[in-house]
């Protein structure tokens, strides 16, 4: 089974939202708005309901099947976000567990050096399991 390759398009977008989360100190710029890293996921969604009251404050009221329009929008981004988000913590803590018990656990007291991460438990418990 041949597999299909990723759109261009969404690996684009995944790449700039890696580098969005992935950078603590980063702040981005929408329109004349700054907003820091930790908002982005529930500003994303936000995105997709501005417009819609923009036009409804200044322009017409819209009926309720406008708003509707927007709620798959939003929920959309906002679970994308929010999966991406989990995938760049998992692989932060993986890279964190494999540092501690390659180099940084034999800096510690001999009484702690003998001490594992999480995620090496995890792994000798699921084998023991078999």
């Amino acid at each position: 089974m041949v597999m299909k390759s990723l759109s261009p398009a969404y690996l684009k977008l995944r790449r700039r939202v890696d580098a969005v989360l992935s950078n603590p100190a980063r702040r981005i710029e929408v329109g004349p708005l700054y907003i820091r890293r930790n908002d982005l996921i529930t500003a994303i969604p936000f995105a997709a309901f501005a417009p819609l009251i923009l036009f409804h404050l200044f322009v017409i009221p819209l009926p309720w099947t406008a708003w509707l329009l927007a709620l798959p929008w939003a929920a959309t981004s906002g679970i994308f976000l929010g999966w991406r988000a989990w995938r760049l913590i998992r692989a932060n803590s993986i890279k964190s567990a494999r540092d501690y018990d390659r180099r940084a656990r034999f800096r510690l007291p001999p009484e702690y050096a003998a001490s594992e991460s999480l995620l090496a438990h995890q792994r000798r418990k699921r084998r023991t399991n078999r």
